[in-house]
């Protein structure tokens, strides 16, 4: 093998591992699997981006959270039982589901102001024109964009939960 292959894939290898190192530690870090470590001079900084309420001290104490350590079967039962990648369950009917949804909203809002606002025409000896809101007319258009966009996401929901019943089996 040629030595900038093989210096290539090395890299590509060393990468690749500080990757999976990154992904496990976060997810350790997301189902609560930490220590603390305190910062010694008690301050903020990047090392030591969280924080807690000292009531004896009362005062805030600065910690960095670090992944309990686990060995590779211990991880590989661990991400068994907890769902850490919500990339895979996701349901692309349903996300359209809740777009058309918010879709109706915006556009019923919108659509009851549009058409609440009537144009009026006032005056015996000249006629002036003046534009005026029927909030029982929008109040319509409102009602039927919330029904409506209330069943989308209702049935973008039941397509999330049936899609995590299906994945929760296999």
């Amino acid at each position: 093998m040629h030595e900038k292959v093989r210096e290539f894939l090395f890299k590509q290898r060393v990468a690749e591992e500080q990757k999976i190192k990154k992904n496990r530690a976060k997810t350790m870090i997301e189902l609560g699997l930490y220590d603390k470590v305190y910062s010694p001079d008690n301050k903020f900084s990047k090392e030591y981006p969280h924080s807690e309420w000292d009531d004896q001290a009362s005062t805030n104490r600065y910690f960095n959270k670090i992944p309990v350590p686990v060995t590779e079967t211990e991880y590989q039962e661990i991400a068994k039982y907890a769902k850490t990648d919500n990339a895979a369950d996701s349901n692309p009917v349903a996300n359209a589901l809740t777009v058309i949804a918010w879709v109706i909203f915006i556009l019923g809002f919108i659509g009851g102001i549009a058409l609440g606002t009537k144009e009026e025409v006032t005056g015996t000896y000249y006629q002036k024109t003046e534009y005026v809101f029927s909030f029982a007319t929008a109040f319509i258009y409102w009602c039927a964009a919330f029904i409506s966009g209330t069943m989308f996401l209702g049935f973008a929901e039941i397509i999330k939960l049936l899609h995590a019943i299906k994945n929760k089996k296999s």
